[in-house]
């Protein structure tokens, strides 16, 4: 498969991603062409493909066609390569994933949030249909026919995505690495890096009296209790939890490794057996009840539901009025405003450098701070920090604003300084080596899949029917 050597076009394949982002579908029986059909071509669905155990019909081709096309349009994407050899071979590459996946015993991660997920979407399409038997009448199966292929495409598209990781997280790049990638490139293809900006903060949180934290407990305790007498924790997960992240799933986290989250959770999520509700659990984010789907080996599967204290009108303006009376003392001098981080700032990831805010996003997904800079392009500044950055010179402050804390998910109240504006200019390795090493990584972890997927294509059961294998494949299918 090719790949760009510009910095413009190195991304994830594009084919791979697809495996990622296509919907579940179940496709009805009469979308297909039908007898009386009055189009000169009838083809009834029929197997097109086997990988592994699994199989590839014409329905899945047709639909997935259609999602390529979709995406095409929506992403304005120009391709020369006709859009059902793409969709057939997402669904191949899909396939031997899934496949993998169940070989190396990885379906084994997958949580019991699968069945609710399928639930969710039974009744949404019983909605559109108008009653069970309209369902299954335009499907022509029952009904737990349907929930089973979807369950399928379901698992299968997880499983993908879990071995895709598996395989990609064991990519490492070492500066060397970085640097030769980065003498690889034309001259003519170097992007110019847009504008830049470095920036400190002094962040105060609203006070949490015993008070405030008593009524949170008592409240997860009263909800505890009613899981354990049968209510269901997703349900209550949608209706009051503070996490912004889980709570539309119902409060569901994952699969995925279990050393991306903080030490308490993963402590009562270590103790738990599938199915078992924990006791309260205090983090930084708040306080939290989990219940554990699964977990095996580093991928854990759970929900949970997580409550913060909540604060009067009267504590925010104390703690705007002060971030105000500071804003005004230190004014532009860069000594007061250090002196001022390490004295009232109470954000632990800045207020030990002089309230310098890192882009620690990158740093998380990879596990590694060397991704960390200080240096924001527009598009990684958050909109509640640009604005106010937006106005200020270098060397000024704004005024106090409500923000919420990305890490966290908690109110806060900050002021920002803005400490440097980087010009755009043309990458360099000295200047953008953050940057340039996520490219090359991207680059690495392609290529180290790629071989992954030829490796493994040449070793498993492949079979596509004679009808379907004039296709402008780009693997190796038929190996020939």
């Amino acid at each position: 498969m090719s790949r760009s050597t510009t910095l413009r076009l190195l991304t994830v394949s594009a084919t791979l991603m697809l495996t990622c982002s296509l919907t579940l579908r179940a496709v009805p029986v009469d979308s297909l062409p039908q007898p009386d059909d009055p189009r000169p071509e009838y083809i009834a669905d029929e197997v097109a493909a086997i990988v592994g155990y699994s199989h590839i019909l014409l329905s899945d081709i047709e639909q997935t066609t259609e999602e390529v096309l979709r995406l095409r349009r929506q992403q304005g994407i120009l391709s020369g390569r006709p859009a059902r050899d793409e969709a057939f071979e997402t669904l191949l590459l899909q396939k031997v994933l899934a496949e993998q996946a169940r070989a190396d015993s990885l379906n084994k991660d997958l949580g019991g949030g699968l069945d609710t997920q399928i639930e969710h979407q039974i009744q949404q399409m019983i909605t559109e249909a108008g009653s069970v038997k309209a369902l299954e009448k335009k499907y022509r199966k029952e009904v737990y026919a349907i929930k089973d292929d979807l369950k399928k495409q379901a698992e299968d598209m997880q499983l993908a995505n879990i071995m895709q990781s598996n395989v990609m997280q064991k990519v490492n790049i070492t500066y060397p690495e970085v640097a030769a990638f980065f003498d690889k490139l034309p001259t003519d293809s170097l992007e110019m890096v847009p504008e830049q900006y470095v920036y400190a903060q002094i962040v105060r949180f609203p006070p949490e009296t015993e008070e405030r934290k008593f009524e949170v407990r008592q409240q997860l305790l009263e909800f505890r209790e009613r899981i354990l007498n049968g209510e269901n924790l997703g349900a209550l997960a949608r209706l009051y939890s503070m996490d912004p992240g889980t709570a539309r799933n119902g409060g569901e986290w994952g699969p995925g490794d279990i050393n991306q989250l903080v030490y308490p959770i993963v402590e009562a999520l270590e103790t738990l057996k599938p199915g078992k509700v924990s006791e309260i659990i205090e983090t930084e984010y708040g306080y939290h009840i989990v219940e554990l789907l699964s977990l095996k080996g580093n991928m854990v599967h759970f929900r949970q539901i997580l409550l913060k204290p909540t604060f009067t009108v009267e504590e925010t303006e104390k703690e705007m009025a002060l971030l105000d009376s500071l804003a005004k003392a230190i004014g532009s001098d860069k000594k007061a405003f250090d002196e001022a981080v390490a004295t009232y700032s109470m954000d632990k990831e800045t207020n030990k450098n002089g309230g310098t805010v890192f882009n620690s996003r990158a740093a998380k997904q990879y596990f590694d701070t060397k991704y960390a800079s200080s240096k924001f392009m527009l598009d990684n500044l958050d909109p509640q920090d640009y604005i106010p950055l937006s106005k200020l010179e270098v060397g000024e402050l704004s005024e106090p604003y409500e923000a919420i804390d990305m890490n966290t998910g908690s109110t806060v109240y900050k002021i920002v300084r803005l400490n440097e504006v980087i010009p755009s200019h043309h990458a360099s390795l000295s200047e953008d080596y953050e940057i340039i090493a996520d490219f090359a990584l991207q680059d690495k972890q392609n290529r180290e899949l790629e071989k992954w997927m030829k490796e493994t294509i040449s070793k498993m059961y492949i079979w596509i029917a004679p009808e379907y294998r004039d296709y402008g494949f780009e693997y190796n299918w038929l190996k020939k």
